[in-house]
């Protein structure tokens, strides 16, 4: 949902009359910790069926994730949109590792979204980073159990957690796009 909700603010923010520009002035802190952890989230997803070797230390890894990721939102603690991604973050967190290291998604969720092409894969326990939700899931709230159903073009089953990120990149971005608009005279103000 990041990407949906970075493309979402873009789109707002221009709508605005926001400078797309104002977004080189976000303060990010730390940056290669996130670029690490995403890497690290892609790799995992693509990679686990060509090296055994992740599938066996998945759990690990998918820590590792949640540690690089946890130490770039302390770093930036005092930008109040990262307080909010950390609060979505935490969640996905606690879900992910009261069900063994892996987010639970419902099979009714991503029928209602259209993706049933994900389940053969999802069934057969191929995801290194997802599984079945089933009836001994742990807090299945917090699971992939809400869904963004067509006609939305990018479809999908997302979690609690998955939309407060959500809406915190979108804040974090739009606020920048916003937050600063020239005056006639010249000078800058704040919107």
């Amino acid at each position: 949902m990041i990407f949906d909700s970075l493309g979402a603010s873009l789109i707002y923010g221009t709508l605005r009359r926001g400078k797309i520009s104002g977004i080189a002035d976000i303060d990010i802190k730390k940056p290669s910790l996130f670029i690490a952890a995403f890497a690290l989230e892609f790799s995992m997803l693509n990679l686990a069926n060509k090296f055994h070797v992740i599938m066996e230390y998945r759990s690990y890894i998918h820590f590792f994730v949640y540690l690089l990721l946890f130490l770039g939102l302390w770093y930036n603690r005092n930008n109040k949109y990262f307080r909010i991604i950390s609060v979505g973050v935490l969640l996905n967190f606690i879900v992910i590792f009261a069900n063994g290291g892996r987010m639970p998604v419902s099979i009714d969720a991503l029928k209602a979204a259209g993706l049933n092409n994900l389940i053969p894969e999802l069934q057969a326990n191929k995801i290194a980073t997802h599984q079945v939700l089933t009836n001994s899931t742990r807090l299945k709230f917090l699971a992939d159990v809400l869904v963004l159903p067509k006609p939305y073009p990018l479809p999908k089953a997302f979690s609690i957690g998955d939309f407060i990120m959500a809406t915190g990149t979108f804040l974090l971005v739009t606020n920048a796009m916003l937050k600063k608009v020239k005056s006639h005279d010249g000078t800058r103000k704040k919107e």
